[in-house]
Order: C-alpha cells, then sequence, then structure tokens
C-alpha cells in the first residue's frame, strides 16, 4: 500500500482543474498544480473512512455523483470542503481493506490504513514535511527543540526528496536525541503559487498531509508541534508543549520573526549561523502547537493555523514565538533567500538560545 494509500485519476479522462483565475497564476503553474490525485490517503478511524483529497474544485460534481465501496460493500459518501482540501467520510463500524471508487466506467480503489496512534500516545510530537534538506540542518532543527522543548518524537513526510531521502534523514533524528521517529514519503507536487490574494489558494499537500497524521497517527499524543526545518520556536522559561498542554482549550498559536547570518557572511548557512534579525523586525505568519484530544481537536489543521477557528487572535501565547531562519533553504521555494541581508542586527535571545542547544553544525 506504500507510506499513504493515494488513489490517483490517470487513466479516468478526469483532471481537476485551478479555482485560481488565470490572472492570479504565477510562472510555471499548471506545472506544480495537483491536478490527478483524487485522494492522498484513506483512514479509518473507528467509525468510519475518511479519505483525505486535496480540494477537489472541479472534480466535485463527479464525486459527488460516485459510487463508493468499502470491502465491495456500497457505501454513501459525505463531503466536506475545506479551504484547501476536501474530506470524503464512509461510514464503516468495522475497518475495512479497500475503498472503491466507481465514476462512469472508471474504477479506482486503495487500501485502508488503520489508526496507527499508540507509538505517539502521550508524547511531545515535532511534525513537518521537508523536501531534499541537509540532514545536518534537520539534526540541528530537532536537536533544538529536544533541548529547548522536550521534544521526544517526530513524524517527517519526505516530499520525493532527490537527494536526502529517508535512509539519510533517520540517522539525523537519531542523533538529535528523539526517541521515536516515523518517516513517510510521497511524491505528490506540494503545489504552485499565486499572486494575491490567492498566493497560497492552491498549495494542496502540506494542508493534506497534516490531516492525515492527525487522523491516522496524533491522536493520543500529549502535544504535536507543527514547524519547518526553518523554523526554531521560543517559549523562554516553558516548554511549547507545556504551554499549549496547560492553556485552557489545549492550543497556542505564536508569531515568527526572520533571522539571518551575520552580514559579509559566506558559505554554508547552518541555523547556528543565524544570529541576526531585521531591524526593525520583519514578521511572519504564526504556527502553532496544539493538543490534539484537547476541546479543538475536531478542527482541520492548516499550516498557520486551525480552520474555522473563531477570533484566532484569543489563542496568541505571551512571551512565545519562532525565528525563521532565512538562509536555511535549498531553493524550492526561493533562491532570493540564500542572500545575506545586510540590515541586520544581533539578537542576544537567539544567539544564546542557539549556544544553549549545543547544536554540532556550527561552521561553514
Amino acid at each position: 500500500m506504500g507510506d499513504f494509500a493515494t488513489l490517483s485519476l490517470e487513466g479516468s479522462g478526469l483532471a481537476r482543474q485551478p479555482r485560481v483565475p488565470p490572472d492570479k497564476r504565477a510562472k510555471g503553474y499548471a506545472d506544480r498544480f495537483d491536478a490527478t490525485t483524487l485522494w492522498l490517503d484513506a483512514v479509518w478511524t473507528g467509525h468510519e473512512v475518511v479519505l483525505v483529497c486535496p480540494r477537489l474544485n472541479t472534480l466535485r460534481a463527479p464525486v459527488s455523483r460516485a459510487a463508493f465501496a468499502l470491502d465491495g460493500r456500497p457505501v454513501r459518501a459525505r463531503l466536506r470542503r475545506y479551504y484547501r482540501h476536501t474530506l470524503i467520510a464512509l461510514k464503516a463500524p468495522v475497518r475495512p481493506d479497500r475503498v472503491s471508487v466507481r465514476i462512469g466506467d472508471w474504477v479506482g480503489e486503495t487500501g485502508v490504513h488503520g489508526p496507527q496512534t499508540a507509538g505517539f500516545a502521550g508524547l511531545n510530537v515535532l511534525m513537518t514535511l521537508s523536501k531534499d534538506n541537509d540532514p545536518a540542518w534537520v539534526e540541528d532543527w530537532a536537536r533544538f527543540h529536544v533541548r529547548h522543548h522536550g521534544a521526544q518524537a517526530c513524524l517527517f513526510v519526505d516530499n520525493g526528496s532527490a537527494e536526502y531521502g529517508p535512509e539519510a534523514i533517520r540517522p539525523a533524528l537519531e542523533r538529535a536525541g528523539l526517541s521515536r521517529s516515523v518517516i513517510l514519503s510521497t511524491p505528490l507536487r506540494y503545489g504552485p503559487r499565486g499572486k494575491p490574494p490567492f498566493v497560497n489558494a492552491e498549495l494542496f499537500l502540506q494542508t493534506g498531509v497534516m490531516n492525515v497524521l492527525r487522523l491516522r497517527f496524533l491522536k493520543q499524543a500529549r502535544a504535536v508541534l507543527n514547524c519547518d526545518i526553518d523554523e526554531l520556536v521560543m517559549t523562554p522559561g516553558r516548554t511549547v508543549f507545556d504551554l499549549a498542554a496547560g492553556s485552557s482549550r489545549g492550543f497556542v498559536q505564536f508569531p515568527g520573526r526572520w533571522v539571518h547570518p551575520a552580514p559579509g557572511s559566506q558559505g554554508w548557512s547552518w541555523h547556528a549561523r543565524h544570529t541576526h534579525a531585521d531591524s526593525p523586525a520583519r514578521p511572519c505568519p504564526s504556527k502553532w502547537c496544539i493538543v490534539p484530544e484537547g476541546p479543538l481537536g475536531r478542527l482541520q489543521w492548516r499550516p498557520h493555523e486551525l480552520e474555522g477557528l473563531p477570533l484566532p487572535w484569543r489563542f496568541r501565547a505571551d512571551g512565545a514565538w519562532f525565528y525563521h531562519c532565512r538562509a536555511i533553504t535549498n531553493g524550492w521555494k526561493s533562491q532570493s533567500r540564500t542572500e545575506v541581508n545586510e540590515n541586520t542586527v544581533p539578537d542576544e535571545a537567539l544567539t544564546a538560545a542557539l549556544d544553549a542547544a549545543e547544536m554540532p553544525h556550527r561552521a561553514g
């Protein structure tokens, strides 16, 4: 079945079309757009099979008319549409082995994953999606969150890396001191960037992956930190996991700020070389930590927020933020991020945190 029970529409004659207007699509939009994935994964939750799909867009009508079956038994489908993904729920009191769909003359089928929550029960978990990030970066990122936050486990999803696949990443996570790591792989397209106001509208993969992990692995985790490889979370005097676990709603958000290597720096950019911040500070979208079994556990996960969360500003934690390391990039987002910013000032709190984490990769 593979790491994900993914169903492609190849051969069906169907294809998802963008909902972003042509004049709001950046160059190369079609090449990065996922037109053919019907569902990313099929997960049995204990009472239903949930198909986690990229947002259906123009596929909504044919999928609404489609015939679904579990182990050959017809079953009614309920569609739930969100900003960047769609869930298809199929009632199933007993876990089936297979799920199938018939649209016209075409039939597609995959296996169904059962819950795999026991391995993360009660743990502080890091969650991330990564593509070809250097194992040294991965080790330093994980070590920082082990030392400062008591991270115990990591769910790491590799997005079709050509150079640094799971076999290179697993030892890096072990060296960082994590007690448990699960590495999954998917080759699906990350998604295209649009132009305002559609910049992130069809970045389907990350949102889909996060909600698969939520349903399949993380329901019993103590707390889950959503954090990219180029991000280092700061909650001085406490851990981010304790902050979420101790909050009334089991959820906290915190803003980010860009940081850079020192002016004039050259060569390879480790996290530990990011000692300078913009002056004035340049913010970036928030990240979050959640208790999956808490009061907000049923909400959908997105990279910077929970979908449908009312008055999200109420959940911003005091004295919590993350550093976004500008030069930790392999260029899959923007080559301009490798340029050293000269208009920066030293950040003493960041330098102290980097020193305290005893990250091994400091030169270069």
